[in-house]
């Protein structure tokens, strides 16, 4: 009992939790233990701390001294636990996160439940580290970083490909080369 909830809440079971498992005698105590776990909100919140790991979830826009905050990006963490909670089928997540907003038809002013979410799974694409948002020196150059850090996050995390190198030359250790690199571009 005490490691799978570990596993899928990562928190410990309670006594009473325990308590109640081993005086449950039926059959089938272990399923009920599974199902009632995988049911919590702490199930989601654990699992989706991988994919927001993968994904480069951050609360600020990184790429300064003054790292600004994202005020929204506590929307995108909330929709992936909620994917998570809901138990959402990985191609439509990946589908959400990739093309949210090409599955709606503007404007966007009064979207609820699934539609926002949606709109708001793309925040994936904005979790790069961004210091546009801070005025840079050199915006352009910057706006072009973080278009490559996009790149970069939605081929490993997805593809299973790092392309960095092939933005600026074909190298034996990338699996592509540049004219793919900015096909995929």
């Amino acid at each position: 009992l005490r490691r799978v909830t570990y596993d899928l809440t990562g928190l410990p079971p309670t006594p009473d939790e325990v308590a109640a498992f081993l005086a449950d005698n039926a059959a089938d105590a272990w399923e009920k233990v599974i199902d009632r776990l995988q049911a919590s909100p702490r199930y989601g919140e654990r699992w989706a701390r991988h994919w927001l790991d993968v994904a480069g979830y951050a609360d600020s826009n990184g790429g300064t001294d003054s790292d600004s905050d994202r005020a929204w990006a506590w929307r995108y963490r909330d929709y992936v636990i909620r994917s998570f909670n809901a138990d959402k089928p990985f191609d439509r997540f990946v589908t959400e996160q990739l093309a949210g907003d090409e599955l709606l038809a503007p404007p966007y002013g009064e979207l609820r439940g699934d539609d926002l979410d949606k709109l708001i799974a793309t925040g994936f694409l904005r979790m790069a580290p961004d210091p546009t948002a801070d005025n840079p020196a050199d915006a352009e150059l910057a706006r072009n970083q973080v278009i490559a850090d996009t790149l970069q996050i939605v081929s490993s995390s997805l593809l299973g490909l790092t392309v960095q190198c092939a933005q600026c030359h074909n190298h034996r250790y990338d699996p592509i080369p540049q004219t793919d690199y900015y096909r995929l571009r």
